[in-house]
Parts: structure tokens; C-alpha cells; sequence
């Protein structure tokens, strides 16, 4: 009997470290300023879904919130450069680990490669390309695709995946030989007919039409972003978002 109480006990404290990772992600963006917050809040988070991802009724919603955390504190919470890369690193690191143990699950799945792109970013094209990150990336795209008949949201991740690698990979032979640039447009328009209130997608693609001298449908695609606000629960991605934009429109 103690034993069984036990571990019901040791159960509910894992239950419940989610639930504080969550209330502190929520905290995440307060006291921001110029688009950056402090990591105070997003620390805490992480701390607690580490501490949930050691039980078995929780690993997998404590793992892609993990992940969703480490992309928010290498975004919008570490501002100088060196300490980002180390962040998209661990983030990469324990993403591969998290997406190895569950290759099903859409979120572990998506916000590795969200980190796993970041990272690539930051890092000599070299590196990124010894690691196998385009290859993985395109995996996952293609993953989240499949899923389009009964997750749309999902698979317009998916597709907003691939514009964005079509959109900045380099054409390699036997490494990225499928890229190509102006397959970026298909593929962030499939990506917003399943979502259209991704800003994001709607950023990606205009910045597309603008490398391309293509001004009137840049102002097109932006125009249903005129005027939005950022939405409290994801305040300082959309804010970045509508910054870019009206900077577009300038």
C-alpha cells in the first residue's frame, strides 16, 4: 500500500511540474522590451519540463515543450550571438534524442527541426551540412505533409518548412539537388491556404516576392496584416512578425 501511494505521489509531482512548466512558459514574454525579455521566466519552464520528461505519462508533452521553450529563450531571450548558437545546440542535441525516442509525434518532431534550423543559421554552412540537417529537415517537412486530410495546421508547418528551405538552402549536388528557389512560392502558398493566420508564413513569402522585385504581390500578401495586433498568448513572436512587415511595407 505505501508503496503504490508512492508512487501515485511521485506520478502527481511529475503531473504537476508540467503544469508549472506551462505556467511559467506563459510568464515568458513579461517585463519584454525592444522585442527581447529577460530569461528568467523561460528558465523556469525548461527546468520544469526536464523535470516531467522523467515520467512516462508526461515525457512526450514535457519533450515538445521543452523544445518550444529553447527556441524561445535562443530567440527572444539571449541576445548576444555565442550564448544563442550554445543554446540552438542543446536544443539540437536533446531535440535528436526527444525525435529518435518518438519519430510519430508531429510537435517533437516540428519544433527539432525549428531548432535544428536555427542552429543551422547561426553556424559555418559547412558544419550544418556535415550534420545532416538539411536531410533530416526535409524528413520532417515531408512528415508533417502527409498529415494535410486531418491536420491542417500541421501541415502547413510542413510546407512552410520546405518554402523556407527551397527559399535559402544552396543547390548541392547528392546533398540539395531537390532545392529549388522558385519552388519557395508553392510551397509558403500551400503553407497559407491551410493556415492563413500564420504570420509567419505570410512574412516568409513576402520577403520572397521582395528578392524577387515582385512589389505588388508583396504588398498583396501583407495586406491582411495590416492593422493586427499581437496576440497576448504569443506576444513577442508576433510582435517580431508585424515589425518585419511594416518594415516590408516602408
Amino acid at each position: 500500500m505505501i508503496f503504490i501511494l508512492l508512487l501515485v505521489s511521485i506520478a502527481f509531482a511529475q503531473i504537476q511540474d508540467l503544469q508549472q512548466g506551462d505556467f511559467y512558459y506563459a510568464l515568458r514574454a513579461q517585463d519584454s522590451k525592444d522585442n527581447m525579455t529577460n530569461d528568467k521566466n523561460i528558465k523556469q519552464a525548461i527546468n520544469y519540463y526536464n523535470l516531467a520528461l522523467k515520467d512516462s505519462s508526461t515525457k512526450q508533452e514535457a519533450a515538445w515543450k521543452l523544445l518550444r521553450a529553447y527556441y524561445f529563450l535562443g530567440c527572444f531571450a539571449t541576445p548576444e550571438v555565442k550564448k544563442r548558437i550554445h543554446v540552438f545546440e542543446k536544443a539540437k542535441k536533446e531535440g535528436k534524442i526527444l525525435f529518435d525516442a518518438y519519430p510519430k509525434n508531429t510537435e517533437i518532431a516540428y519544433w527539432y527541426s525549428v531548432n535544428l534550423g536555427l542552429w543551422a543559421s547561426l553556424v559555418n554552412p559547412a558544419i550544418a551540412l556535415k550534420a545532416g540537417s538539411i536531410k533530416e529537415t526535409r524528413e520532417i517537412a515531408k512528415m508533417l505533409i502527409a498529415k494535410e486530410k486531418t491536420h491542417k495546421e500541421t501541415a502547413a508547418r510542413g510546407y512552410q518548412i520546405l518554402g523556407k528551405a527551397h527559399q535559402k538552402l544552396p543547390n548541392i549536388v547528392f546533398v540539395s539537388s531537390w532545392v529549388k528557389r522558385d519552388s519557395a512560392e508553392y510551397h509558403y502558398k500551400k503553407s497559407l491556404n491551410l493556415n492563413p493566420n500564420d504570420l509567419g508564413t505570410r512574412l516568409f513569402l513576402a520577403e520572397y516576392y521582395k528578392e524577387n522585385s515582385r512589389k505588388k504581390e508583396m504588398e498583396e500578401v501583407l495586406k491582411p496584416a495590416l492593422g493586427k495586433r499581437p496576440h497576448p498568448e504569443h506576444y513577442l513572436e508576433d510582435e517580431r512578425n508585424l515589425i518585419k512587415i511594416k518594415k516590408l511595407l516602408k
